[in-house]
């Protein structure tokens, strides 16, 4: 029975992660960047850069540090094909961003940050059909980053730097042994280190262009995995974040307007299979997921009393074949709209963005077409910070 149960857990275990927008990807890190549809990489104009373009930091003339938070609702319906309609636990999920630039002379700044990249979860119960998929899920990420931008011309900076990650995930779902169902979950955690390389060049006050890559990160998740009722054994998980290469193209006809475009893309292709490590043995889990793009578009109005204005909209591709579709992400072609608000004064300034993001998808010929259906997902994100240059 313990290894009848391992091998249905192992089948279906690492096809769930939380669920955003992109995977369990979270592009967006500050609001002065998601206002504008997180169109933003050439113009990484506050210590935020520390994510988004460390060659960005070139422009900190003084000391700055950061301080902000990302809150987000998600939901998540499901309309079955069986005639069955679930929803998701929608509750707010709450992620902290903090940035530092220190100027160490006239070329060089120095970035650090703490921020959330991966991230989130989703809570189905344990009344759905597709329980034996998805039931519970949540990654709890953390990433702190140092970072160097340099400025090599005028015109023309570099920057890079190191990343080290916090991954500690929780997976539920069940298994059915003799017809009866079991709980299972598997708990582990573990740190690992990624590096990030980028550009920014500005020809003119009128145009700038931004590249940044962030590697892929591996992790090894030591915990357990547990058959409730049954047993629970040490485990090992296979786990990582993909590569991200992105550009922009900044855009200021004058002073007062900013328009910028983005496109980013995202390596799920490197997420091919999993291995969860066992005492009973090992089992090669697939996904078999496909690399996206991220396109996004914004803009920004200042006004000379201080005020901001912005504006964006990002469409972001599904990563996640019908195939191998987990209701634990549920990812699908979804469409984000922004705005925001701020305000700059003398030595501090703040800034606000919302967001809301919509899609529907319909999914056919997923693991034992457990979830053939119609995922429907309506999100609500708040983002806010407060910016202190000394």
């Amino acid at each position: 029975m313990k290894h009848k149960a391992c091998l249905l857990f192992s089948a279906t275990a690492l096809s769930v992660v939380p669920a955003f927008s992109n995977g369990f990807y979270v592009p967006v890190q500050a609001p002065e960047a998601t206002a504008r549809g997180n169109a933003w990489l050439a113009t990484a104009d506050s210590a935020a850069a520390v994510y988004y373009n460390a060659a960005g930091l070139t422009q900190t003339e003084s000391p700055e540090v950061i301080v902000g938070a990302y809150s987000i609702m998600l939901g998540l319906e499901a309309e079955m094909d069986s005639g069955n309609n679930y929803e998701a636990d929608n509750s707010w999920a709450f992620l902290p961003q903090i940035y530092a630039a220190v100027p160490i002379n006239d070329k060089l700044v120095a970035g650090f940050g703490l921020n959330t990249p991966f991230g989130l979860a989703t809570d189905w119960g344990s009344d759905t059909q597709f329980r034996y998929l998805a039931t519970e899920t949540e990654l709890n990420y953390a990433t702190a980053w140092a970072v160097l931008g340099y400025k090599v011309t005028d015109t023309f900076s570099i920057g890079g730097g190191f990343g080290v990650h916090h991954a500690d995930l929780k997976i539920g779902q069940f298994v059915n042994l003799g017809g009866n169902d079991f709980p299972t979950e598997f708990n582990g955690d573990d740190e690992a280190l990624s590096w990030t390389l980028s550009t920014r060049w500005q020809p003119c006050e009128q145009h700038a262009f931004g590249l940044i890559y962030r590697s892929k990160t591996d992790f090894e998740l030591d915990g357990d995995f547990e058959v409730t009722g049954l047993f629970d054994e040490s485990a090992k998980l296979d786990f990582m974040t993909p590569s991200t290469f992105g550009g922009g193209y900044s855009y200021s006809p004058c002073k007062e307007w900013n328009f910028e475009v983005n496109i980013e893309w995202v390596n799920w292709d490197e997420l091919n299979s999993l291995t969860l490590s066992k005492d009973s043995g090992n089992q090669s889990i697939p996904f078999n997921w496909n690399s996206n793009f991220i396109y996004s578009i914004g803009g920004t109005r200042y006004f000379d009393n201080g005020w901001n204005v912005s504006a964006g909209y990002n469409f972001i591709e599904n990563s996640m074949p019908d195939s191998t579709f987990t209701p634990g992400v549920a990812d699908a072609n979804r469409h984000w709209l922004n705005a925001g608000v701020g305000r700059k004064y003398e030595s501090f300034k703040w800034n606000f963005a919302y967001q809301y993001a919509f899609s529907e998808n319909d999914v056919s010929g997923s693991p034992g077409t457990l979830a053939d259906g119609t995922f429907k997902s309506r999100f609500h994100g708040l983002m806010f910070n407060c910016d202190w240059q000394f």
